[in-house]
């Protein structure tokens, strides 16, 4: 899956842009911009928040695959 790399830029640029487009982030996005900013060991309160996100991401799929299996549809 492509990341959309304007996005990735402005999830690096800052703190503050980061939360500005980070509701708006796919997993895959949150997955690349953690790659990168712990290969740079630079900022731990932006890998955090990537995670933090990246867990609430992850459960919402989660949640969506068990609802398609158990009830055959999205609640």
């Amino acid at each position: 899956m492509p990341t959309r790399r304007w996005y990735t830029a402005q999830a690096l640029d800052s703190y503050r842009a980061l939360d500005g487009v980070i509701n708006d982030m796919t997993l895959h996005e949150i997955t690349a911009c953690l790659e990168l900013e712990a290969a740079s060991k630079r900022r731990r309160s932006v890998i955090d928040r990537l995670i933090l996100r990246a867990v609430k991401l992850s459960s919402i799929e989660i949640a969506t695959r068990l609802q398609e299996k158990y009830h055959g549809k999205i609640a």
